[in-house]
């Protein structure tokens, strides 16, 4: 699997995992909100994980019937352009590769926004927190909230001109953010904003959105990511309300301190600052309903519950994994790499599949790889056919299994070269020799790719014996020999039996001293075999 298509892979995928967890949330929108924001952190995290989980799951599999196909040659390019070795330098060229090429570039550029975007909000927060003064007007009462919530991380309590919301920074040396002239506040707002931000530092909210924006990383192009971490920050403020009103704050005085510090502040807030800040101005009107709806559960995430939603998740995670679906299972797959004498791949070559145990043709191109494909074609027995031009044609005969790829590799061997030649000779008077067959042009194959085909360079001419001419004898000497690196004949002997012995011999002598340009295979002088046909006959 290409990175591509893990991507492609995981981002359908997880639209399952994400409506799944958009299912569950409306199901449990009458428990609490801190329930809800771990189901959307537990459906983010199986996000995140899933392009690790599509690699090392095992796959599970069912079968799909799907119809056949109209059993007619189709001349089409099937499979993907692999390593191209040798004739193309291990380069790989086409449509195919530039395509992927473009994709990849479009995810690293939405990839490095969006990330960019997450880096400086939590780089503005983390250059607010040392230039910000201590708030000792607060630690008294931070310290009594932090040990009545059961939070042991020691949490520090600043006050910045930079900070235009109550925000809370850092996982492991958490510190709550708190405006300029904080310290002029009443005594019960500040206790509601601490018990707020503190909710953030022991339900660990930031590691949440630190889950989250790498989603959002990972899938920037996905809507529903984007929807998924949407819903978590509502969920997470929520939750943190239930948390304030839980500790004794009565809700209509929480909410009119929501009220206040939006009036006062929200517009001083910057755009970049990547926090947990306690009033956000986009969702305050379904915050307070639900602050004053008295029949909502403000429960906190017990363990049982995070368990059963984490539980859940890995429930839909693996399955989303690990099922593959075969639709072709009632078919199989035929490929194989096609090379000449060399080891060279042989690009686009014309393979052709033809069914032995009933009809049907298929047919494809091999790619500039030499690699060919039929992804779905019925089981059975097939007789496998390439041809290229300058090369003898591959013949094999294959089976493909249901559900099984069958691999035929081939070697193409150089196509064989023919030369004909006509020796007349005067025919006696008087006499009606039998019929002399039809003499065929030379003919020479062309070849192409990177062949370079051999060359007749010195011809001498078979001589016709007298003696023949006057008996009225004639016929056709078939001869094969092979054309050596050099381009002299080895092991030159007629094939015909039904010949003449006498003219056998007179081609022979004439043929053993021809001379030819020896066949190139790419820019390498090969052997390849000849057929040579000289034919005696007798003119009136």
């Amino acid at each position: 699997m290409t990175w591509v298509e893990l991507l492609a892979e995981s981002a359908w995928r997880g639209s399952i995992v994400l409506a799944a967890a958009l299912a569950a949330a409306a199901g449990l929108r009458r428990t609490s909100a801190a329930v809800r924001h771990f189901v959307w952190t537990a459906a983010l995290a199986a996000m995140v994980a899933l392009p690790a989980a599509l690699l090392v799951a095992p796959k599970w599999s069912w079968r799909v019937e799907t119809a056949e196909p109209v059993r007619a040659a189709v001349a089409v390019s099937q499979g993907q352009v692999g390593t191209i070795l040798k004739n193309t330098g291990g380069k790989t060229t086409g449509a195919t590769n530039t395509s992927t090429e473009w994709v990849v570039g479009l995810w690293v550029l939405g990839f490095a926004a969006v990330a960019a975007r997450f880096l400086v909000g939590a780089g503005r927060a983390s250059w607010m927190a040392p230039r910000a003064a201590e708030a000792r007007h607060a630690d008294t009462m931070l310290e009594e909230l932090r040990r009545g919530m059961g939070i042991r991380r020691r949490v520090r309590v600043l006050e910045s001109a930079d900070a235009a919301m109550p925000l809370t920074w850092g996982i492991l040396r958490p510190v709550v953010l708190l405006p300029e002239g904080a310290g002029q506040w009443p005594p019960a707002r500040l206790r509601a904003v601490l018990l707020h931000e503190l909710a953030h530092v022991g339900r660990l909210d930031l590691v949440a959105q630190a889950i989250a924006q790498a989603a959002c990383c990972l899938y920037w192009f996905h809507p529903l990511a984007w929807m998924a971490a949407r819903q978590l920050r509502k969920e997470r403020e929520r939750a943190c309300d239930d948390a304030v009103v839980s500790g004794g704050v009565a809700a209509p005085d929480y909410a009119g301190h929501l009220m206040e510090l939006v009036r006062a502040l929200a517009a001083r807030r910057s755009r970049w600052e990547d926090a947990p800040a306690m009033a956000e101005a986009s969702d305050l009107e379904r915050r307070v309903r639900a602050l004053l709806d008295g029949t909502r559960s403000r429960k906190p995430l017990s363990r049982r519950a995070a368990m059963a939603v984490a539980s859940a998740a890995i429930a839909v995670l693996l399955p989303v994994a690990a099922i593959t679906a075969q639709a072709q299972a009632t078919r199989g797959s035929l490929v194989g790499v096609v090379e000449d004498a060399s080891r060279a791949r042989v690009p686009n070559c014309q393979v052709t599949v033809n069914g032995l145990d009933g009809p049907g043709q298929w047919a494809a191109r091999s790619n500039a790889a030499g690699e060919y494909s039929f992804a779905a074609i019925p089981p059975g027995r097939y007789a496998l056919e390439i041809r290229a031009p300058g090369f003898a044609a591959f013949k094999r005969d294959t089976t493909v299994a249901a559900g099984k790829t069958a691999r035929v590799d081939a070697t193409l061997d150089l196509g064989e070269v023919s030369e004909t030649v006509v020796v007349m000779g005067q025919k006696p008077a008087g006499d009606t020799p039998p019929a002399a067959p039809m003499a065929r042009p030379p003919h020479r194959i062309r070849v192409g790719g990177n062949v370079q085909a051999t060359k007749l360079i010195h011809m001498v001419k078979p001589e016709y014996p007298a003696e023949l001419q006057q008996l009225g004898v004639q016929g056709t000497v078939v001869m094969r020999a092979v054309i050596s690196m050099s381009g002299e004949l080895l092991n030159l002997d007629a094939v015909n039996a039904d010949v003449d012995a006498r003219l056998a011999k007179a081609a022979l002598d004439a043929v053993d001293q021809w001379k030819y340009q020896p066949t190139l295979l790419n820019g390498q002088p090969v052997e390849v075999v000849t057929t040579i046909t000289v034919d005696f006959q007798l003119g009136q």
